[in-house]
């Protein structure tokens, strides 16, 4: 009598392979959706971060070369000085959630469409003529970017610029 081989797997030798190689899959499966979610991630940081560098700079150099801060007070959100070429600027968070600036008539968005502004505050010390203290100007913004509230990213700047200008005391 010829002996017959088996040469095939046997039903749960396949189920068993099956499910290991569904483990992996999904496994694999998994980091690769969440290096995604990170990437995104890391994209909405850096528009962010970007922006709000970018904003912040800019307003720290006009506003240091600027004087008579907030000459009626400064508002929540709200900051007005005279620039270098004596026109009224006036930076300020607006209900859309960007940051404007405004000379004269004209006004110019600073924030782009995909960065939110939480907070915009001015702290002013020093804008009294005659004070003797050299006027300075703390600006704090609070912003964020991202669609999906686990991707969001959120960013929180501080600067303290000085006016260029000395304050002479008289």
């Amino acid at each position: 009598m010829k002996e017959i081989k088996n040469n095939g797997f046997t039903l749960i030798e396949l189920i068993v392979a099956l499910g290991v190689f569904m483990v992996v899959m999904t496994i694999t499966l998994s980091a690769f959706l969440n290096i995604i979610d990170i990437q995104k991630k890391t994209e909405a940081f850096r528009k962010v971060n970007d922006n709000l560098n970018f904003t912040m700079e800019a307003m720290m150099r006009e506003i240091r070369e600027g004087t008579k801060y907030c000459p009626s007070g400064c508002a929540n959100g709200s900051f007005s000085f005279t620039n270098k070429d004596l026109n009224t600027i006036k930076y300020e968070l607006n209900t859309g959630g960007y940051i404007e600036r405004t000379k004269g008539t004209n006004t110019l968005r600073m924030t782009s469409d995909g960065v939110e502004i939480t907070n915009l505050s001015f702290f002013v010390r020093g804008n009294v003529e005659g004070d003797k203290q050299q006027p300075l100007v703390t600006i704090s913004i609070n912003g964020k970017s991202g669609i999906k509230e686990k991707l969001k990213s959120t960013l929180n700047l501080q600067a303290t610029v000085s006016q260029r200008k000395l304050d002479s005391g008289t």
